[in-house]
């Protein structure tokens, strides 16, 4: 779900863009410019990415 995906990271504080205005036959996905990314924040962003790109968490209502 690449618009939950980029809440997700959004809400964790990395900015990143959906990328359905760079493809045009592609399937979902999201853009990461890491063109300032230091070496220490490369671990977080790839763990900030592979937890934003599995399912939803799911919230129960009380």
């Amino acid at each position: 779900d690449e618009t939950g995906a980029v809440a997700r990271l959004l809400h964790a504080g990395w900015a990143v863009a959906p990328g359905a205005r760079f493809r045009l036959g592609a399937p979902p996905g999201i853009r990461v410019t890491v063109s300032t990314l230091t070496a220490d924040e490369a671990g977080p962003l790839a763990e900030a990415i592979a937890s934003a790109s599995g399912p939803a968490p799911v919230r129960g209502y009380v």
